[in-house]
């Protein structure tokens, strides 16, 4: 698809799976935002409607151009952002999530990223419900907040250098919280991984480890919204966590075979390490020696330079991870 030649262009792409009234709420945000020249609506075969059109919504009303995409069986939010991208024509684009929040912070980190010239994208803080609930505040959790002080200290928004790149590189693997520049995501071959769950993983990731020029901003653009539903990862407890082993190992393979991506390992193994003990606490007993399986599958693929790497920088953990292959008969 050939981009507009206004840079100053921003797409969201929605992929939606039977969430009508959600994407009602979100459509109307956008609207009102008017910040977006293109709404790429992804349905990935969903049995309620989820057509802007038949909820009410026309180009004029939206104030953007309007595409509407529907697989015909449901294959994952990755496959459907994936497909969306294809379609998009904005310079830049802004992957979101139905049953998310554009928070009001969105539009001056629009602006931002304009002024800094387009980078390959621009990362923004997020707002995470259970937090609000919980503490009464406007961000995300404790370790997150970190990374955040630590990339950018007192400074409001920066591109950032490598250094300030690897240590936020860390946060949760969510794709709505950056705006991309379009050319960048498929120059660069960036895409999501078509799973059930953790489609995520592969588009964060590579973002970083590809991008030449990545700024931050530290105002929230994203209200993410944690609900008791059965499409969240919170309440997926099956078979198809599975399907993160394969993404670890994919990056894994890649971060070491391109030296200049090694600078990333250790938050990599340190992130990978994370996401499976947190994935232990939550999936079916049944799976759990699979699970394991694929976990030792993936620490054995480093190296063991790129491990006393590790090691020197997280000792604990490291020590930790070689107590699970001693346990399991590695």
């Amino acid at each position: 698809m050939t981009l507009t030649v206004d840079k100053a262009s921003l797409g969201i792409v929605i992929p939606v799976w039977n969430l009508p009234d959600d994407l009602v709420h979100l459509l109307e945000q956008v609207s009102q935002m008017g910040i977006f020249s293109e709404i790429v609506v992804s349905d990935d075969g969903s049995n309620k409607s989820c057509d802007p059109a038949e909820l009410g919504f026309t180009e004029d009303r939206l104030g953007a151009r309007l595409v509407y995409l529907r697989s015909p069986e449901q294959r994952g939010a990755g496959h459907a952002r994936n497909i969306a991208l294809s379609s998009v024509t904005a310079h830049n684009l802004l992957f979101f999530d139905a049953d998310d929040h554009l928070a009001p912070g969105l539009s001056a980190i629009w602006q931002q990223h304009l002024d800094a010239d387009c980078p390959d994208f621009t990362i923004f803080r997020h707002s995470d419900s259970r937090v609000k609930e919980r503490e009464g505040r406007e961000g995300t959790f404790y370790n997150e907040e970190m990374r955040w002080r630590l990339a950018l200290g007192t400074r409001p928004a920066a591109i950032l250098t490598l250094a300030e790149a690897v240590e936020l590189c860390s946060i949760s693997s969510y794709p709505w919280n950056k705006i991309y520049r379009t050319d960048f995501l498929r120059e660069a071959e960036i895409s999501c991984s078509e799973t059930p769950v953790h489609n995520d993983i592969r588009l964060h990731w590579l973002s970083f480890l590809k991008a030449r020029r990545i700024q931050a901003d530290a105002r929230i653009g994203a209200v993410h919204i944690i609900q008791d539903r059965t499409h969240h990862l919170t309440v997926r407890q099956g078979v198809e966590r599975l399907c993160v082993g394969p993404i670890l190992q994919e990056l894994g393979a890649i971060l070491q075979e391109n030296p200049g991506c090694q600078i990333f390992l250790r938050q990599f193994i340190q992130f990978a390490d994370e996401l499976c003990r947190w994935n232990l606490d939550h999936i079916d007993p049944l799976i759990m020696p699979d699970f394991k399986r694929l976990m030792i599958e993936f620490y054995m693929q480093l190296s063991p330079e790129d491990f006393r790497f590790f090691s020197a920088w997280r000792p604990d953990q490291a020590e930790e991870i070689v107590t699970f292959l001693l346990q399991e008969g590695c």
